[in-house]
């Protein structure tokens, strides 16, 4: 049977000798890399598990040769043989019916939900995640990582076939002796996280909806209510601990593994496994915010506070906005969702807001950043078809108005489908999360102080009939289309696409510029020169293109129409 090595190497000792070679080598991993001794490092003998076995020969001087070809095959003994390491209880497959279920529908969208992987693994620390991982690389089985599943598309923290690594008992919030920063695992939601500080008067940069993980978030950007003072929550990790292609487990920080820290800070799942993030805190007590509806006769005086708010970001900066175009049960409307820093109701910096008339509905409130993200939590209910798309402009007051009128016109021939609810979400880049962007080495996201502000484009689709999943597809990227044209008319055009509202349909990383796209890759392949998270972890966004080259068109001979006569 198998056993757990009693010579386990330490993993700090394996990180130190790595650090020092690191100058002397071309890659992060030897080319004579052995994957028993990295078995060996984490207290497995894979020569005890007659399954692995048979996948392998362990030649005299070393190196692991995988011959698995068959993927069903592969994941058949790979989920086994986790399953002979950790037990049923930690590894669910498909025969456990009510619970394998229950698991795959918690997943926020039905595109996710309806995948079925082969298992489910749940690791409870970083070297069983590391085990996982080597597991994938001997067996070929291919692999995703869920943090909180509220991804929009299909594969994207779940797979198909393959071992869905869940990281919900990862989920350590440990403060610091000095209470500077907090040690939070990707196994948490955002609103265990704000609780679990909020009675030391603390918080840290991170989701603004309750049920957000802080995995997916952390690692593509992360926009917070806070992020006019503080930056986005990639710009407040302190470090990453990382599982990486070799199963060696590392802390990326500015003065450990640099390189893969900046490349974590906005580059997705393209590098290791994060299992732990030190997040720096801030003071945080009560704030104020909630939202504001709008009727259409009012679109104009919105779009007027929007604007100048988001020019004038720099005043008060802890104000922050979220506009959203709507439409639901034939009616268009705004929502103002604002939030302030302070327990101060009505502060000055939103006069112009506050003072337009005819609000439908008005939560604005003294309250608990909790409480806020858990109203947030009420307008994104799970399960749902979802789409998301994502873009970005130079703010403009005149283009805000050109988005909101291409969305509606766009929206129209879709009215129909069953249980739609779209949005048009608009927010501002402000100059001063921008100038956070530069902080503790700064991020590969590509955005510049010459660039902004800018206006980032959030389209929200809901709806329930699979059969409505083309149209829906098809006049959101109309719409992205559209604005792209004419931004570039305008001269208000940006390559940046924020990774955690981006469609399958788009590429997010090539959008962080070429220089910083080539940065990322050379990264990559320095910690993983067999490109495991490229190949063996295929979902979500990868370095190149999309994850879904297949960009929906429109067939309705709409798209060369003007939005007045779509209208008509």
């Amino acid at each position: 049977m198998w056993i757990f090595s009693s010579a386990v190497t330490c993993s700090i000792l394996v990180t130190s000798a790595l650090t020092s070679a690191l100058g002397q080598t071309a890659s992060f991993e030897p080319t004579d890399f052995d994957l028993a001794r990295a078995f060996l490092d984490n207290g497995v003998d894979i020569t005890t598990i007659p399954a692995l076995q048979g996948l392998a020969t362990v030649p005299a001087l070393g190196g692991l040769v995988g011959r698995s070809t068959n993927t069903s095959t592969g994941c058949s003994i790979a989920c086994s043989s986790l399953q002979l390491l950790f037990n049923s209880t930690n590894v669910i497959n498909q025969q456990s019916n009510a619970t394998y279920d229950g698991y795959t529908k918690s997943y926020w969208s039905v595109q996710q939900s309806s995948v079925a992987p082969y298992c489910i693994f749940k690791p409870s620390k970083a070297t069983e995640v590391s085990i996982a991982v080597l597991i994938s690389r001997l067996t070929q089985c291919p692999f995703a990582v869920r943090s909180g599943g509220h991804a929009a598309f299909g594969g994207a923290s779940n797979i198909q076939g393959g071992i869905t690594i869940a990281l919900e008992k990862l989920n350590q919030v440990t403060l610091s002796a000095d209470k500077k920063t907090a040690a939070v695992g990707p196994g948490n939601i955002w609103y265990d996280v704000y609780t679990r500080l909020e009675s030391q008067n603390l918080t840290v940069i991170g989701g603004r909806v309750s049920t957000i993980g802080v995995g997916g978030l952390t690692l593509g950007g992360g926009i917070s209510f806070f992020s006019n003072q503080y930056g986005w929550a990639c710009d407040n990790v302190i470090s990453y601990e990382v599982v990486t292609a070799s199963g060696v487990i590392v802390t990326a920080s500015q003065t450990s593994f640099p390189d893969l820290y900046w490349a974590l800070r906005g580059g997705g799942n393209n590098f290791g496994v994060v299992t732990k993030f030190t997040l720096s805190t801030i003071p945080q007590g009560l704030m104020w915010g909630g939202g504001r509806l709008h009727v259409e006769t009012e679109f104009p005086a919105v779009i007027q506070a929007f604007y100048n708010l988001g020019l004038d970001s720099g005043r008060d900066t802890a104000a922050a906005q979220i506009l959203s175009f709507a439409y639901a049960k034939g009616t268009r409307f705004a929502s103002c969702d604002l939030q302030y820093a302070e327990p101060v109701a009505n502060a000055s910096i939103f006069a112009e807001y506050l003072a337009i008339p005819n609000t439908i509905m008005d939560t604005t409130k003294v309250r608990s950043q909790a409480d806020l993200t858990a109203q947030f939590n009420a307008s994104n209910p799970s399960g749902l078809r979802e789409t998301y798309w994502a873009v970005s402009f130079k703010l403009d007051k005149d283009f805000t108005d050109f988005i909101q009128t291409t969305f509606f016109a766009e929206i129209a021939a879709i009215a129909d489908a069953a249980d739609l609810v779209p949005a048009a979400t608009l927010q501002v880049i402000t100059e001063p999360q921008i100038a956070h962007m530069s902080q503790r080495g700064g991020n590969p996201l590509g955005i510049t102080p010459a660039s902004g502000p800018l206006i980032l484009l959030n389209l929200n689709t809901m709806w329930s009939d699979i059969a409505d999943d083309a149209r829906i597809q098809a006049a959101n990227s109309e719409i992205i289309k559209k604005t792209v044209a004419e931004a570039g008319k305008r001269g208000l055009t940006n390559d940046y696409i924020y990774m955690n509202y981006a469609s399958q349909f788009q590429a997010v990383i090539p959008g962080y510029g070429a220089a910083n796209q080539a940065k990322l890759k050379e990264i990559a392949s320095f910690y993983d020169p067999t490109a495991v998270f490229q190949t063996l972890q295929p979902g979500y966004f990868k370095l190149d293109g999309a994850p879904d080259s297949n960009t929906p068109q429109d067939t309705s001979g709409r798209s060369n129409m003007t939005n007045e006569e779509i209208q008509k």
